[in-house]
């Protein structure tokens, strides 16, 4: 995929202690050169990262950035060991659930003291990511992008088996609503019988309606928050919150679309407790064994390569539950290392990809949506013109969202949930069952949270 090029639009410049620190500042006079490190998880973003950096470095020539790429599932561990011993890359990715950690342990600088210095408009990018950055009244990094989830649709399995997706469409824990009518239409057996039929045969599914994983940001946060359930009632919590019926009737609703009605694809599909840790749910949608797959809008670019020419993708919303169609929401900043050796060089890089000429890159070549909101229509832009209607997850932007939860000790405490819930995505059971399980994800949660000093 060839991004649009906008060379052109990085003009703007100011100063900071004799450095350029705009979002397009001119080009530095000759002098030694500086060699940032920058960590980053995701390969596919990569690519655009590295064109937005090569723009940089154009404007910056005495600056050469080097980007390592790190898996996520060792992200958080790999990094915290560096900075625990004064090391590590001069800017990083933050995610949500390691945010307030590593604001804690003292690893992120608070750059609010240089906004005003920059010239940097605040109000140009989504409010939320603004505040969910923020803490005290020190501000750790610039927003950048934003994510929301919905379902990826094979459009040309959906049209062949005549079901089509109500916009409107809902879910209730009781019976299911339109969205479990759409499910059991979507899923078929291997010989053509859709789950609606007295001959469907649920041990030889062929394709099911959708995958719902064992994830939070991607799976059943998204529910519980419809139903009126939180992981923890605010950022910075000391506790999480999701001991209620509430929280136990919906999870046993999600376990029933697996196990009672087996429209949606067991956990044992989805790697080691249903948690999609090699994003096995992509795989499952290319080779249409799932119709839909419920996703943040970060895998447009996997999934698009993925399934090729072999169908057509659609996008449509999460279905709306007892409380309403509610999102994760989250964005992600690039953290600057209090502990780096060339300070005022990292300070003008998270300046330059917090600016409308970066974002611009990235937005316009369909690598993330930015977090300076005028410019969204560059990404939805992008993958119209390749077939993939983006509008749903922007629509939910702008509705009912709820932020990755984001308090010290939650990204343990989101890996021991993925574990006590396990069996959950990996058989059925009663109400009684899933509760029992609830409750001990309920008190590791809180042990980790405790542990971490939230």
């Amino acid at each position: 995929m060839e991004p649009r090029k906008w060379a052109s639009m990085l003009i703007a410049a100011a100063t900071i202690g004799g450095l350029g620190l705009a979002g397009a500042p001119t080009a530095a006079s000759a002098a030694p050169t500086v060699n940032l490190s920058y960590t980053l998880w995701d390969p596919h973003e990569q690519v655009g990262y590295q064109q937005s950096i090569n723009q940089f470095e154009k404007l910056h020539p005495n600056i050469h950035v080097t980007i390592t790429q790190i898996p996520y599932p060792s992200y958080q561990t790999k990094l915290q060991e560096e900075f625990s011993s004064g090391t590590g890359p001069d800017l990083f990715w933050v995610n949500t659930p390691f945010l307030s950690t590593w604001i804690k342990d003292g690893y992120l600088l608070n750059i609010k003291p240089y906004i005003k210095k920059w010239g940097v408009n605040m109000s140009q990018y989504y409010p939320s990511l603004v505040s969910l950055h923020s803490y005290k009244g020190a501000l750790y990094g610039l927003p950048k992008d934003w994510d929301t989830v919905a379902f990826y649709v094979n459009e040309t399995y959906l049209s062949k088996h005549h079901v089509s997706v109500p916009s409107n469409w809902t879910w209730n824990p009781s019976n299911g609503g339109t969205f479990l009518k759409v499910l059991e239409q979507a899923t078929t057996d291997t010989k053509g019988n859709n789950a609606t039929s007295p001959k469907f045969n649920p041990s030889s599914v062929a394709t099911y309606g959708a995958d719902i994983a064992n994830s939070a940001q991607t799976g059943f946060e998204n529910f519980w928050q419809m139903d009126g359930c939180h992981i923890i009632p605010g950022a910075w919590a000391s506790h999480v919150t999701f001991n209620t019926p509430a929280c136990y009737q919906t999870t046993q609703f999600l376990r029933d679309l697996m196990f009672k009605y087996h429209v949606v694809a067991p956990g044992s599909l989805l790697g080691s407790n249903g948690t999609n840790p090699s994003s096995q749910d992509q795989a499952l949608f290319a080779q249409g064994k799932i119709a839909m797959l419920m996703a943040g809008d970060w895998y447009t670019n996997p999934v698009a390569e993925l399934v090729g020419k072999k169908f057509k993708i659609g996008v449509v919303p999460l279905p709306s539950g007892p409380k309403g169609r509610w999102s994760v929401f989250n964005g992600l900043i690039d953290g600057v290392n209090v502990h780096s050796k060339h300070l005022p060089q990292a300070l003008m890089l998270e300046n330059w990809l917090g600016s409308a000429a970066s974002q611009r890159i990235l937005g316009a070549g369909g690598y993330v949506w930015p977090a300076i909101k005028s410019l969204d229509p560059l990404f939805a832009h992008y993958w119209t013109t390749h077939g993939i209607p983006m509008q749903p997850f922007l629509d939910e932007a702008h509705g009912h969202v709820v932020d990755w939860p984001n308090t010290p000790g939650m990204n343990q405490a989101l890996t021991d949930m993925g574990s006590d819930m396990g069996p959950i995505w990996l058989g059925g059971g009663n109400l009684a069952s899933t509760t029992s399980l609830l409750q001990k994800a309920f008190g590791d949660a809180n042990h980790d949270l405790s542990a971490a000093g939230a």
